[in-house]
């Protein structure tokens, strides 16, 4: 779908709303320290990619058409790199291909230059419901 300006809309703004009560687990979306994107995690599968077909679009080169998934489990949600070239990392560490990893709360993915942090539902961890901006360069 076209915008007014003929542009493909950025699945990746930050504008979105979100539909999120205080027990739902979500993922906070950051590029260079900035919040793009929260999701609100439901039962489905979400799928991360460079490609338009993923509810989580990453635009970089760096980033896989295909990358990862997060998948709701019964324990919070698991996280798996489907094979992309530059790898999906959970706190620091490379996954292996096609491994399911879970993810605790507040632990990140990095993707390229993007983190996305893991909040579990009823999660006191409340910094990333904050809106986050660049502080000011000092003169």
């Amino acid at each position: 779908m076209n915008n007014s300006s003929g542009q493909q809309p950025d699945s990746t703004r930050s504008d979105l709303p979100v539909q999120a009560g205080p027990g739902a687990a979500r993922l906070v979306i950051r590029r260079d320290g900035v919040i793009e994107r929260r999701m609100v995690l439901g039962e489905v599968v979400i799928t991360v990619g460079r490609a338009l077909s993923n509810d989580l679009v990453l635009s970089y080169e760096g980033v896989s058409r295909r990358h990862a998934e997060f998948h709701p489990c019964p324990e919070g949600v698991m996280v798996v790199d489907v094979g992309s070239a530059n790898g999906t990392f959970v706190d620091g560490r490379r996954l292996a291909p096609h491994v399911p990893h879970l993810l605790r709360d507040s632990m990140f993915c990095s993707i390229g230059p993007y983190t996305i942090t893991y909040h579990a539902p009823g999660s006191l961890s409340r910094i990333g419901a904050l809106p986050t901006v660049p502080l000011p360069e000092a003169s």
